[in-house]
């Protein structure tokens, strides 16, 4: 094959050759300090921060910490608990002294009141007004509630919750001869217990995903050497990635759930990318040319598409960031550059790497050689097999395009009944504290975690407002268990509406869109501003901000996604098929996700059970990581039927020869990404293996049903349409040179198909 010596990548990947000794000791030195990193990087791993930027939860948050200052932006609740005592005995008393002497002069701890309690006809001393008419809530003699203030930044709250749960539980169990129990809940609480779930799920599902890579690598390719060749680009790509995060750790703090999408991500596609370029660089070994030759030739072809391929998937994240949840742009950052330095790895350390192993690329031990002859001898080689395949769908495109269209359409008919939401993630946090505060309030007083704020800010010195007909409406709602209010005398009166379900139910979502689009706006004084907080705000603003950006995000990928195809292709038919395809492969994956995962939850308001929810995350971040991967494979297969047509001019006889000589790579390649991915199942966290199947499953069905089946049907119906391109000024068709040629209509010989 003639390569042109000007092309960059071909320039690039000689000079990496002619120094890979540099380049060994680079990449060396880079995954040595992701080595040394990765303890510091896990040690330093903070919890995301969950607020939506600019929603109104946030701006509630502001209100409260300026108007009512020891109560904080944010609270948490304290749950005192004994199985043997009274909550208005001494020993509780002694407790509940220890844990406010404790607690309160903790950094970000702005302030603490204790709730009413069971049996104590006392009112409350502090805020008795506003929290009496929350003693009917209450039913547990045996607890009692620390209403605690925090301060801080979402991110800096939930890493001071670790010392504060130590100290007050220390606290109180000194105080009470270990007979009081103590437990921090709250969105806070919750958010930093699962982060470090997530970081004790890093080890294992490591621990599957890298050995069964290398198996499914070595099945595949029954070459130990070109097997792990791949597997050293990854590592390489993701061991330099975890050590930039290391280097940077003071000014991008990373997550739990962002280094299991780097390391699942960056293992997926850097064993796919190098992968490709491999099998490119043995078949041109294969046809005669020197390794030189071969690298020039893999570098132009394959290179180039894995280059095209890095873009696209970078260009796809960009739209990450048209949502205002921090989580989405911390996500961005990190795929965008594990994504960048993998590309990096594939267009310089893997030519070095080719040429100096060479030699042993081919080398099999005598066991796996006799096996692959006993293969061959009892099933035929494997190109006649794919061969005899694609002269059958040749034959019958229609037959199997309805079909397997049919089935991606029945399979996604679940979709539209995905239901997103918090899973209160019970099997992986059992047996932490604030999994066994929620335990105890669900049983006595759930809602008291999920109090809607209801804000109403007045000028400066005016009259407190009349909020008598808001609190009656609130009272009249069926998921309300209680209201109270709250007026600093100067500028803001804060009601407070206490749901009768855990924070993570879908009732209190749908109570705290109806407090802001129904009763708040009939019964809140006129001409008062009024913000709605709370964690249930935050939980809907999340949800709101999600669904809403969707559409954005969906928007911004398939046309990123057609004008990136259009522009490498040359074709418009080609983009839309793609865009078709990568939509019935999502669609479908979703409908199996919401089989799997998904349960009625109409019963189960409240309760610490598997409720059946899909993280609000995990659709959008499903959905732009799947097109940015099907479109991989969709230039990997449709780029090499489009050098086939150039040559000949031959639709169906380019058709074939593209199948064929693609068809193992790309399955062995999704059959890799998809154990990366799936190996999120051995998680404990339901919405990490949400999202491992999703993609697990999408990329299976684009590798099989979609790239062997479908696309290259629909390749044989359309013709030559495939290649149409409008003749405007300034641009030309890629197919100009085969324009005249006739399609042949032969079957397709086996020595052909086989290139």
């Amino acid at each position: 094959m003639s390569v042109g010596r000007g092309d960059p990548l071909v320039r690039l990947a000689v000079l990496m050759v002619r120094y890979r000794g540099r380049v060994f000791a680079g990449w060396l030195v880079a995954a040595v300090i992701g080595l040394i990193g990765l303890p510091y990087l896990l040690g330093s791993a903070s919890s995301p921060t969950i607020e939506v930027s600019g929603s109104e939860s946030q701006r509630a948050g502001t209100l409260i910490s300026a108007g009512l200052p020891s109560f904080g932006n944010d609270q948490m609740i304290a749950v005192l608990h004994s199985p043997m005592h009274s909550s208005t005995g001494s020993t509780f008393d002694a407790a509940i002294n220890a844990a406010i002497a404790a607690l309160g002069p903790m950094d970000g701890v702005d302030g603490m009141v204790l709730l009413p309690r069971v049996g104590d006809a006392r009112p409350v001393q502090v805020l008795t007004e506003t929290l009496e008419p929350l003693r009917p809530l209450f039913h547990d003699e045996h607890t009692a509630y620390l209403l605690v203030g925090m301060s801080g930044d979402d991110r800096l709250r939930q890493n001071r919750v670790p010392e504060q749960q130590a100290v007050i539980d220390e606290a109180t169990r000194a105080a009470s001869d270990g007979a009081v129990r103590a437990y921090l809940l709250g969105g806070t609480a919750f958010g930093q217990a699962v982060q470090e779930a997530e970081i004790s799920d890093l080890m294992r599902i490591e621990l599957v995903a890298v050995p069964a890579a290398i198996l499914v690598l070595l099945v595949g390719l029954r070459a130990p050497v070109a097997a792990l060749v791949p597997v050293v680009i990854a590592a390489a790509s993701v061991l330099s990635t975890l050590g930039l995060f290391a280097l940077i750790r003071d000014i991008f703090p990373v997550d739990g759930m962002l280094l299991i999408g780097v390391n699942a991500i960056g293992l997926g596609i850097g064993i796919d990318y190098a992968l490709f370029v491999m099998n490119r660089y043995r078949e041109e070994l294969a046809k005669g040319a020197d390794p030189l030759a071969a690298v020039r030739a893999a570098s132009a072809t394959t290179g180039r598409t894995v280059v095209y391929s890095a873009l696209i998937l970078l260009f796809a994240c960009v739209s990450l960031f048209l949502v205002r949840w921090h989580i989405f742009a911390v996500a961005a950052v990190g795929t965008m550059t594990v994504i960048a330095i993998t590309a990096v790895a594939s267009v310089s350390l893997l030519p070095a790497v080719l040429i100096a192993l060479t030699k042993w690329l081919e080398w099999r031990p005598r066991w796996i050689s006799r096996l692959g002859r006993r293969r061959l001898g009892e099933h035929g080689d494997t190109a006649g097999r794919l061969t005899r395949w694609a002269n059958h769908l040749m034959r019958h495109p229609w037959l199997y395009a309805i079909a397997v269209t049919a089935g991606l359409l029945l399979a996604a008919v679940p979709t539209p009944n995905m239901t997103l939401g918090f899973d209160s993630e019970a099997r992986a946090l059992a047996d932490t504290p604030v999994l066994t505060g929620f335990a105890i309030t669900d049983r006595d007083a759930p809602g008291i975690g999920a109090t809607v704020t209801i804000l109403l800010s007045r000028p400066a010195d005016s009259a407190e407002p009349n909020v008598e007909p808001l609190l009656a409406a609130l009272r009249a709602d069926p998921e309300v268990a209680a209201v109270s209010k709250l007026d600093n005398g100067v500028d803001l009166t804060a009601v407070l509406a206490v749901p009768e379900h855990l924070p993570t139910s879908q009732n209190v979502v749908d109570l705290v869109r109806r407090i802001r689009t129904d009763i708040a706006p009939a019964y809140a004084p006129l001409g008062l501003p009024v913000t709605v907080g709370g964690p249930s705000a935050l939980i809907s603003d999340i949800l709101t901000e999600t669904s809403t950006k969707l559409w954005w995000v969906v928007g911004w990928v398939l046309a990123l996604m057609f004008a990136v195809l259009v522009v490498v292709l040359r074709s418009l038919i080609l983009p839309l098929k793609a865009i078709l395809m990568s939509l019935l492969a999502t669609g479908a994956s979703f409908g199996l996700t919401v089989l799997v995962f998904q349960r009625d939850v109409s019963d189960q308001a409240s309760g610490l059970a598997n409720q059946g929810l899909i993280w609000p995350q995990v659709p959008l971040i499903v959905f732009v990581v799947l097109f940015g991967l099907s479109t991989d494979y969709e230039l990997f297969l449709v780029r090499r039927i489009q050098e086939e047509y150039l040559a000949t001019g031959d639709n169906r006889r380019s058709v074939a020869v593209g199948l064929q000589s693609t068809a193992r790579s790309i399955t062995l390649a999704a059959v890799i990404l998809a154990v990366g991915f799936g190996s999120l199942l051995v998680s404990q966290i339901n919405g990490l293996k949400s999202f491992g199947f999703a993609i697990a499953v999408a990329l299976i069905i684009d590798a099989t049903l979609i790239r062997l089946i479908l696309v290259p049907a629909l390749m044989q119906i359309m013709g030559r349409w495939n290649w149409w391109f409008p003749s405007w000024p300034g641009f030309c068709r890629s197919g100009s040179s085969a324009e005249g040629a006739s399609e042949r209509t032969e079957e397709v010989p086996a020595t052909v198909a086989a290139r």
